[in-house]
């Protein structure tokens, strides 16, 4: 393959690749699709040579760099190369800025472009000289002289940034040598140049030659130090050009710039060294030494071949070939003492064999065009070829990576995400339901239970308390209407049944039966009281149960239902545990007179029920200790102390005991009444206890509590429901990378355009 077809061939090539690595990085540097970190570094580190290659290939550019230390040579030998004595060699420094030679075919395309530097550049120039001249550096010097210079010959140099790029024209090399010196060698102007490009048909027959003449090395200035990294990074061969057996310490430099710019290259594959001056040795042998320690030098440092140090004075090739200027005569000598010293030296005696043998310079240009013709093709190859394999098998890693978890389709990268974060959300859920958990618990034990410390559990909880307290207050309400209307009652029945002689029997039956039905409908009433008792308490827990789950309207629906609906449910559970207990006291002392028929046949018919509440008796008076005892004897065991002694045990009436009656109409009043009294007793001091009420109600929060605990699925559907909703007390709780609802297909959308540029190339 030939330069012309490889350097097509790698543009396309280096350009398909620079796609592929794109894509790549835009992937990678997407914290979501997880690449790891060291692959997205080999690309960027990768970016930079093949675009600078890149650039190389679209000018069809092939670059050699000439470097070396100040006054090594460097733009003699350019001169020497281009059969002109025209770049700056004097004694003092002669080149401040970078000199850029192409290779051009016509004469009519021969110019010289000078490229001043910005106010920016120049004003950056300045505080570097200023930082090099106030250090303890050996550079110091030249950096006060070069800031003197600055300062004096500031107008011109203001006029050449002001003029701004200028482009000379010309026929003949020479006729651009003053102004070619004048812009970059001459101090009054040179400081304020950026770089001067030579366009030249004198330079090489290949198309696309470039040289490069930088400033020395060890300058001193970070701006030589930087154009030559930077020359070094972006050449395809260097040339230099030393005037030491050993290499120095700035030289060293050029090995270290060139390994780091073209990791993929040897810098054995492209590097050329010229030996100049050796017209200055006293000796062969010195001349000899000279050449083994320097070619020795450069096989430990570089493995540098034999083949590619060449050596030679590119004043002397001018002087002897009638090329030199007076300046350069003057410093290297007439053609005669160059003669007789190379006569010397290499042991030649032909005239024209000094003149183009002992130079070298011919010799190093044959070597370099060799190069050109036969080397830089298969260097270029491996370079190219080393870079696309590395941005391919990289960004290849990284699309199988990244394609594991997502898809180049949308609508399946869509699905794959969806289905991802509901795992994610469900393994959320499996530590938040043991967090609502512990809470519900911790909630329970304070606010119903009422646990101790020892995590016992108290029967005494503020729950239980105030439903017996809503009891009895219901109790007493009723109580007190009812004897309100026992008043109005007794009155009018005392009216209606007074028909000139009193009939005690049928006045009590009658108002025994108002009083019955008054009754049932009372303990009806406060049975379904009690069902709002327990409603209230059950909603309480359920809003608290809203909390754990942020609010949602379906919780309340799901454990209670229609609240009218619960409430009749708990009130037909009530009333049956009421009237259970309830029904016999009521049975057995209202409806029938004390000694009736009526009452005997009642008690006889509730059989052992009418015992239920005698072993949750907790009143004070023992009159109604025993149920059936106190429908026996009636109100005589509150008044009459034989009575109370034989029975009870106990020979005193309490202070509130009635008065013994006197006539029927007494009697009857007495005993309804301390019936009724007694039926309130029992309602207060025994039924709630024998009912079980404070159980129910803690059985009915109970029931809610594990309902809920066992409806675990449901809230988890309920909270993934929630979540799709954003509800904001629950989003709020979502660690981040569940909080975004949109699906997020940038990492699928970047996959694919990785795919497609993967797919265009052959790997």
């Amino acid at each position: 393959m030939d330069w012309k077809t490889a350097s097509s061939y790698y543009e396309t090539r280096l350009g398909d690749a620079l796609t592929v690595l794109r894509h790549a990085v835009d992937l990678a540097r997407l914290p979501q699709a997880g690449v790891p970190a060291h692959l997205k570094e080999v690309l960027l580190e990768e970016e930079k040579p093949a675009r600078r290659q890149l650039e190389r290939l679209k000018k069809r550019e092939f670059r050699i760099a000439v470097v070396g230390l100040e006054k090594a040579g460097k733009s003699t030998f350019v001169n020497a190369w281009l059969d002109c004595d025209l770049l700056p060699a004097k004694a003092g420094r002669c080149t401040f800025t970078t000199t850029q030679i192409y290779s051009v075919e016509e004469d009519s395309q021969q110019r010289l472009e000078v490229e001043p530097k910005t106010e920016e550049q120049f004003t950056r120039l300045l505080h570097e000289l200023e930082s090099a001249s106030n250090s303890n550096s050996k550079h110091s010097d030249g950096a006060k002289q070069d800031l003197e210079t600055i300062q004096k010959y500031q107008d011109t140099l203001r006029q050449v940034r002001s003029e701004g790029r200028k482009t000379i024209p010309f026929t003949r090399l020479e006729d651009i040598n003053k102004d070619l010196n004048k812009y970059v060698a001459d101090e009054q102007y040179a400081h304020a140049v950026l770089e001067a490009r030579l366009y030249t048909n004198k330079l090489a027959q290949a198309e696309g030659i470039v040289f490069y003449d930088v400033p020395g090395l060890d300058s001193g200035l970070a701006k030589h130090i930087e154009e030559s990294r930077e020359m070094l990074s972006d050449c395809d061969a260097v040339i230099v050009v030393q005037q030491f057996s050993s290499i120095r310490g700035a030289e060293l430099q050029i090995v270290e710039f060139t390994e780091q710019g073209d990791k993929n290259v040897k810098v054995a594959d492209k590097l050329f060294v010229f030996l100049s001056r050796i017209d200055q040795f006293a000796s062969p042998a010195a001349l000899k030494e000279h050449l083994d320690v320097a070619s020795n030098d450069w096989d430990r440092r570089a493995q540098l071949p034999p083949q590619r140090i060449v050596h030679g004075s590119a004043g002397a090739y001018l002087v002897l070939n009638g090329l030199a200027n007076q300046q350069t005569v003057e410093s290297v000598g007439s053609p005669e003492e160059i003669l007789n010293k190379l006569n010397s030296l290499t042991g030649i005696e032909d005239e024209e064999a000094l003149r183009q043998e002992a130079t070298g310079i011919q010799e190093i240009k044959a070597r370099i065009t060799d190069y050109i013709n036969n080397e830089r093709v298969t260097v270029l190859e491996k370079r190219c070829d080393a870079l696309i394999t590395n941005i391919l098998t990289t960004s290849k890693e990284i699309f199988e990576i990244v394609s594991k978890r997502y898809s180049e389709n949308p609508a399946e990268a869509k699905r794959l995400q969806e289905n991802q974060r509901r795992i994610e959300f469900s393994q959320w859920w499996e530590e938040k339901w043991k967090t609502i958990k512990a809470d519900l618990s911790d909630y329970y034990n304070d606010n119903i239970w009422n646990s101790t410390a020892e995590g016992e559990e108290s029967l005494n909880s503020d729950i239980v308390e105030k439903f017996r307290s809503r009891y009895l207050q219901d109790i007493e309400t009723k109580i007190e209407e009812i004897r309100t209307n026992t008043e109005q009652r007794k009155q009018r029945i005392f009216k209606e049944n007074n028909s000139g002689v009193f009939d005690a029997k049928l006045t009590d039956y009658n108002w025994r039966k108002e009083l019955s039905a008054t009754i049932s409908t009372f303990l009806v009433d406060i049975a379904h009281h009690l069902a709002l008792e327990i409603k209230e308490e059950a909603l309480k827990l359920v809003d608290y149960l809203t909390t754990l789950l942020w609010k949602t309207q379906e919780l309340e629906q799901r454990l209670i239902g229609n609240p009218e609906q619960f409430v009749e449910v708990l009130s037909r559970s009530l009333t049956a545990l009421f009237l259970r207990f309830s029904r016999p006291v009521a049975d057995s002392l209202i409806p029938g007179p004390l000694d009736s028929e009526t009452r005997k046949r009642i008690v006889k018919r509730l059989g052992a029920d009418i015992e239920l509440v005698d072993n949750y008796y907790n009143g004070e008076e023992k009159a109604f200790s025993v149920l059936k005892r106190y429908v026996n004897r009636g109100s005589k065991l509150l008044y009459d102390p034989k009575l109370r002694h034989e029975l009870l045990g106990i020979s005193d009436v309490s202070g509130d005991a009635p008065p013994k009656p006197t006539n029927s109409a007494q009697e009857v009043i007495l005993e309804l009444e301390t019936d009724l009294k007694a039926f309130e007793t029992y309602l207060r001091s025994a039924i709630f206890e024998a009912a079980g009420f404070g159980q129910f109600c803690l059985q009915e929060l109970d029931q809610l509590r594990d309902r809920f605990i066992r409806y675990e699925a449901v809230w988890r559907g309920v909270a993934l429901n929630e979540w799709l909703a954003e509800n904001p007390l629950l989003m709020a709780e979502m660690p981040d990378h569940l909080k975004a609802h949109e699906v997020n297909l940038e990492v699928s959308d970047r996959l694919r355009q990785l795919s497609t540029a993967l797919k265009n190339i052959k790997f």
